[in-house]
């Protein structure tokens, strides 16, 4: 059964040992791939421990009265090569003594011999006090609560229960999809920065009650399978869970491990997340019915089912659902497998493979009893550890940028916790592990030789160091046209016709929209009536003053009126030829709604269209603080390759013209040849991912060249490629870290 030799040079120390099982244990038969299997449960704390049929018999034959050395030499007799060598029958008491389900009275020599065992068991402990991000609070014991409802709330877990939930969630899931479009809308409404802050409480009071259901899914679940089939099925602690650093509702319901059944282990693991999605049903069809209802109290019925909705699917599904995170889908991936444990089994095995095969450990159990299970543990090991590697930076990067002080002191920890003390660990136990006591210098050797072979391509050969971007194809130069002036449109130039900033007949730009405003021309005929009659004024007084001096004052007078009627019919009139919108560039006059302009009354600063130069393109692309410092300091070639969104084969050549800071908040950021002062309304009309808000980004402009530049069109996204100077990976991880320190935690 294992590659360890039968006899074991530590096997005095335990042989004479008379152990038995604690009074408090239960011990329940499994079947896992087709071997027999015994969990050992003890009752008073909760505590499971998985015994293989040869583990099982010996630890049988521990009665109290019979010593250890009787009972592996019975197993012997019994087993022959099936039964448990020295090293693993040492193995097997060490777990149970370290679990609390082994009573003996144990001399100094065995004392030694367990002790890692107890080390083992102390840091997991420590493990949980210390892990901030994970932190577990018992309140109390809800056993009672579920007996009195179990009656009840068990008939879910049923045949016909189970048909009903499929009914439920199938209405919930049609009245979501058949108002598909009504659901994004209010989801980008809710969660909309503007929104999002308003909605918090609700969202987290709604959240609460989504997940205290889904926690006494699992319990009355457990509760009733517990009963069903007599065993087990307790469920003992409630409390809080402190998941970063946000409490949820959480229930010990480890008493499903008890059950023979595979299927009842299975729903149990998967209660939680069936009462969530009934409860996104229910809430879905709620909000369907109470949509566009005028009463205020409807409406806050219909906003508080679309989050229940929302919590209650996607939360369930990206989280619960995730097996490569140890919640419910985890649990239920491994009784699928039939792989108890199957998290840390599966880094057991790593190890075990890195002892065994590389180190070469002969003294070692291999975590896997087939070879089916050691595929499917060396897989989810890697999948798991990346995965999880990833959720954590994530998580801690979160914080960091929402909360800078609680983020950093966190990040420090994880360092510390994830990187140094582990790293400091394995050089202790390389160093001075007794189970390396014979291969220490064949493990040493290897393990600097995989390090050196992994750290020498990394840090020493030069790779490429290319940056891609998305970037979007704009006029090298666009105008946005306004109307200047209030007034009735008359006239509106198609959309689509070619235009002029100076027309060679008049000099002045091509006609886009002619409006009229009657009060104005009514207005300037008063005035220059009125001119009229002082000017007739004037010239009498001035014929009067050649004989009456009494006349210069008054022709004087008259003067300085003409002179100022003369500027408010000048005014008058610009804001007439103001009705009359010109192009201000050469291009293409584009306005979606030029159609529907004519006859229709212009505020001034409405938006009509826009001039763009469509046979001049350039391409935008944002650049946050890392790429554009490199881009301005020119490590950087100016020449970038860029690829058309959908046609991967096509690609073309362009050239970095110039790097602009991106403007903030509403403001409108200049484009193509014009400086930000510019007289002209200019702006992006498609906009393109940009780096967070609190980092300060900016706006490359790269302008094609080749002769395959027909190939762009206005609006159309590409990606766009950037080539530093070649540098190792190591060069370049570093110098990312520095970065993301330097923008995330200003060090």
């Amino acid at each position: 059964m294992a590659d360890s030799p039968t006899f074991s040079e530590s096997w005095y120390r335990v042989a004479e040992l008379r152990p038995r099982l604690r009074a408090t244990v239960r011990v329940h038969r499994q079947s896992f791939r087709g071997q027999l299997w015994h969990v050992v449960q003890d009752e008073a704390d909760r505590h499971f421990f998985r015994l293989h049929e040869a583990a099982y018999r010996f630890v049988g034959l521990l009665d109290g009265r019979r010593t250890a050395a009787q009972a592996w030499r019975i197993c012997n007799a019994r087993l022959g090569d099936e039964a448990l060598t020295q090293n693993e029958a040492i193995e097997v008491l060490g777990q149970l003594y370290a679990a609390n389900l082994l009573a003996a009275e144990l001399p100094p020599d065995a004392e030694g011999l367990f002790q890692r065992h107890r080390r083992r068991r102390g840091r997991e402990i420590r493990g949980r006090l210390g892990n901030l991000l994970f932190l577990r609070i018992p309140l109390f014991d809800p056993d009672g609560l579920l007996d009195r409802l179990v009656g009840i709330v068990g008939a879910a877990f049923t045949p016909v229960g189970f048909l009903l939930w499929l009914l439920l969630v199938s209405a919930g899931a049609y009245f979501a999809l058949s108002r598909a479009g009504e659901l994004a809308g209010e989801a980008k409404t809710m969660l909309g920065a503007g929104r999002l802050a308003a909605n918090l409480p609700a969202l987290y009071a709604v959240f609460m009650l989504a997940k205290l259901c889904h926690e006494f899914g699992h319990a009355f679940a457990c509760k009733k399978f517990g009963r069903q089939a007599h065993t087990g099925g307790e469920v003992h602690e409630m409390g809080i869970m402190f998941l970063v650093l946000a409490p949820m509702p959480y229930m010990d319901a480890s008493g499903a491990w008890a059950f023979r059944s595979k299927l009842h282990r299975t729903v149990v693991a998967a209660a939680g997340m069936m009462t969530e999605l009934a409860l996104a049903a229910v809430a879905a069809v709620v909000w369907a019915w109470t949509g566009g209802a005028a009463d205020a109290w409807v409406g806050g019925v219909h906003a508080l089912a679309f989050q229940l909705m929302l919590i209650a699917s996607i939360s369930t599904l990206l989280f619960n659902g995730n097996p490569l995170l140890r919640f419910d889908a985890y649990y239920i991936l491994a009784d699928l497998l039939e792989i108890p444990n199957l998290d840390e089994r599966s880094r057991k095995y790593l190890y075990w493979v890195v002892k065994r095969h590389a180190w070469g450990v002969r003294e070692v159990i291999n975590p896997a009893t087939t070879g089916g299970e050691a595929a499917w543990l060396a897989g989810y090991a890697v999948a798991a550890t990346l995965f999880r590697v990833f959720i954590c930076v994530r998580i801690l990067l979160l914080l960091s940028e929402r909360f800078f002080l609680i983020g950093s002191v966190l990040a420090a920890a994880a360092a510390v916790r994830w990187v140094l003390l582990p790293l400091g660990r394995f050089v202790g136990y390389l160093l001075g592990g007794a189970e390396l006591a014979r291969v220490r210098a064949r493990a040493v050797t290897t393990t600097l030789v995989v390090l050196a072979g992994a750290l020498a391509p990394l840090g020493l050969a030069n790779v490429p160091d290319r940056w891609r971007v998305e970037g979007v194809v704009e006029p090298a130069e666009l105008a946005f046209v306004h109307a200047r002036v209030d007034g009735v449109v008359r006239g509106v130039l198609p959309s689509g016709r070619r235009v002029r900033a100076k027309e060679p007949d008049t000099g002045l730009g091509s006609v886009l929209v002619a409006s009229e405003d009657r009060d104005l021309e009514l207005e300037l005929n008063d005035l220059l009536h009125e001119r009229e009659i002082l000017m007739a004024r004037q010239r009498l007084a001035h014929q009067k003053s050649t004989s009456d001096r009494r006349y210069l004052a008054l022709t004087q007078v008259l003067q300085r009126d003409l002179e100022d009627l003369d500027r408010q019919v000048e005014i008058a009139r610009g804001e007439l030829a103001l009705l009359t919108v010109r192009a201000s560039l050469d291009g293409t006059w584009l306005s979606p709604q030029a159609e529907r302009l004519e006859g229709m009354y212009l505020r001034r600063g409405e938006r009509l269209g826009l001039v763009a130069s469509l046979d001049r393109l350039i391409i935008r692309a944002p650049a946050g603080q890392r790429l554009a410092g490199m881009l301005i300091a020119e490590e950087a070639q100016r020449e970038v390759e860029i690829r058309l969104k959908g046609r991967p084969g096509a690609r073309l050549q362009g050239t970095i013209e110039r790097i602009l800071p991106a403007p903030r908040g509403d403001a409108e950021p200049s484009q193509g040849g014009a400086p930000p002062a510019a007289a002209q309304d200019l702006q992006p009309r498609v906009e393109v991912q940009a780096p967070p808000a609190r980092e300060r980004s900016f706006e490359v402009y790269i302008r094609a060249t080749g002769t395959n530049d027909n190939m762009l069109i206005a609006g159309q996204r590409v990606a766009v490629q950037f080539q530093m100077p070649p540098s190792p990976l190591l060069a370049q991880w570093w110098r990312s870290l520095r970065q993301l320190a330097l923008s995330r935690f200003h060090v």
